[in-house]
């Protein structure tokens, strides 16, 4: 059955933390973007510490809170087609053809809808790519879906902030429509969830690095003129990544987005810096989120989870990262939590996942053992087993299994123990 979802909206502006503020045993917080410095009561014997320990910050001025919500959203689409699906499967490999010879085709639907047909598909599933002016859908040759989805759609971000899913959603419906299709089933498949904030000053790379405490070891910075413009902290095929990046100076230079700036309420893009984690559709298993109502109800305890356990930004007054405070500004991107919905806490369940994967590789392996009984000259069943375990003990006493197994921990989105730290 097709889920109903409630229609998305932007989240209401509100102020950040400005200024300073009064805490309490007379100490003064001064909190910004990418500093806050900590005044301990003038009776102490010696400044040097906190001097010390808050010397990486920059400058601290002022944060202030813009937007928060989803900035993007792939869905898998379940279909069935009609009886006619073998015309239109011939029909869109014409079109595409004839894209592949003379570049993008330009369509129309009986319904007056243009979209664009591309020459290239979306990996090996998905053969054709059709662009809306709200979404891409991607489409597969087969007829019948069987446990993965058939059609893929990729709501643009203007639709989300604009529309929402529900509308995007009824407009995919009547397009899938236009080719013989009904959606039968919806599964959320990646998630861009993003908060927005104006910055002074902007954030800076050694910030970043001294400051984050994150569950994967994968860092990669983009700078330009040794200007920090994004940095990622995750891999890019792993369950979850986040993206800290100047959205401003993005929407300033590709010109393509610059409706953000009403619904940042300002004409001042200048240091617009957007936190986006990118979930996919392993994540949102070990969240429990397999359908809409799961996403709009889950929303505000995933952004929890994401900027309290996954990553944050701590000051430097510890030696042990999961002891250190959080960053003041960084305590205003947790608060999102709540505008995004219910924030309540929730965990990932890595169980089913793993099993699943589990038994794939067994029945590989399993699929493999004649063969290597055959090349071994083993008949007996039970002596090619261990015959096998002998050979991979041999195998792996030569090589660094330990790192092999942290890497593709990491990539699962897996915890794994590494001292007093845990990293995925």
């Amino acid at each position: 059955m097709k889920k109903a979802i409630p229609t998305g909206a932007p989240i209401p502006k509100s102020r950040g933390s400005l200024g300073a503020s009064r805490e309490a045993g007379g100490a003064t917080t001064v909190s910004g973007p990418a500093g806050s410095a900590v005044a301990e009561p003038a009776d102490l014997s010696s400044m040097a510490e906190p001097v010390t320990r808050h010397a990486l910050m920059p400058p601290a001025q002022d944060f202030k809170y813009l937007l928060c919500g989803f900035d993007s959203l792939d869905i898998g689409l379940y279909v069935e087609w009609g009886a006619d699906w073998p015309v239109v499967l011939r029909t869109l490999q014409q079109l595409k053809d004839h894209a592949k010879k003379l570049g993008e085709v330009v369509e129309e639907t009986c319904l007056g809808r243009n979209y664009v047909i591309f020459p290239n598909g979306k990996g090996d599933n998905y053969a054709f790519h059709l662009q809306f002016t709200e979404y891409h859908l991607y489409i597969a040759k087969c007829e019948k879906f069987t446990s993965s989805p058939n059609v893929y759609l990729s709501i643009n971000a203007r639709t989300m902030w604009g529309k929402g899913i529900a509308y995007a959603l009824d407009l995919a419906a009547k397009d899938v429509n236009y080719f013989g299709g009904k959606i039968v089933e919806v599964l959320p498949s990646r998630l861009d969830l993003c908060a927005d904030f104006k910055l002074s000053p902007g954030l800076s790379l050694p910030f970043l690095e001294t400051h984050a405490v994150c569950r994967s070891r994968d860092v990669r910075p983009i700078l330009k003129g040794g200007i920090l413009e994004t940095c990622y902290f995750g891999s890019p095929a792993a369950p979850i990544r986040i993206r800290i990046y100047n959205k401003g100076k993005e929407v300033l230079k590709k010109g393509e987005k610059l409706w953000f700036a009403d619904m940042w309420g300002t004409g001042d893009l200048e240091d617009i810096w957007r936190v986006e984690f990118q979930l996919r559709r392993a994540a949102l298993k070990q969240f429990k989120i397999n359908d809409f109502p799961d996403l709009w109800q889950k929303a505000g305890g995933v952004w929890k989870y994401l900027t309290e356990e996954w990553f944050s930004l701590r000051s430097l007054d510890n030696d042990r990262q999961n002891r250190r405070a959080i960053h003041p500004w960084w305590l205003e991107v947790q608060n999102c939590a709540e505008r995004l919905g219910n924030g309540q806490h929730i965990s990932r369940d890595f169980s089913t996942g793993a099993q699943t994967s589990a038994l794939f590789y067994i029945a590989h392996i399993a699929g493999c053992l004649p063969a290597f009984a055959a090349r071994t000259g083993t008949r007996d069943y039970k002596d090619a087993i261990l015959s096998l375990g002998k050979a991979l003990y041999e195998h792996w006493s030569r090589r660094d299994f330990d790192k092999e197994f942290i890497k593709r921990s990491i990539k699962l989105g897996h915890a794994v123990e590494a001292g007093e730290d845990c990293h995925e």
